[in-house]
């Protein structure tokens, strides 16, 4: 009888942390039909599961300031090409991403040219899905 108490106590502890993780792993907040760029300084990246984080320094028009970027998981940065110590702190880099819906800075990296010039990109969720419902995708019209 104690184990199914801790079992169902356990149970209910998970359940009522699902909804935050859920919220937090949406991508619902980017626009994928836009894709903006940006140059500036990585001042943190943190490529490790369940997604990447990237803060980089940028200067332009609006002043100087930190732009906090997420993007795919470490699986998909290796299988674009990425190694660790490619992106470094300090290093001046541009990224491509797709821009937050409310229009604050920041985004979701969909890809990213390193200080050396090599570019590391993905494509951006629903492309093939996009491609494929497209006249130009379907078969017929080629």
């Amino acid at each position: 009888m104690k184990r199914t108490g801790a079992a169902l106590a356990m149970i209910a502890m998970l359940m009522s942390r699902s909804p935050i993780a859920t919220a937090h792993h949406s991508a619902a907040m980017f626009d994928f039909s836009k894709r903006q760029q940006l140059e500036g300084v990585v001042k943190e990246i943190r490529v490790i599961n369940p997604h990447m984080t990237l803060t980089l320094v940028v200067s332009d028009g609006n002043g100087t300031r930190d732009v906090a970027f997420e993007g795919h998981s470490v699986n998909n940065f290796y299988r674009a090409g990425w190694r660790p110590n490619m992106v470094k702190v300090g290093d001046k880099i541009k990224v491509t991403f797709a821009p937050r819906k409310d229009g604050l800075d920041g985004g979701f990296v969909n890809a990213f040219v390193t200080a050396e010039g090599r570019e590391i990109g993905f494509k951006p969720p629903g492309a093939d899905t996009a491609a494929a419902n497209s006249p130009a995708g379907r078969p017929e019209a080629k």
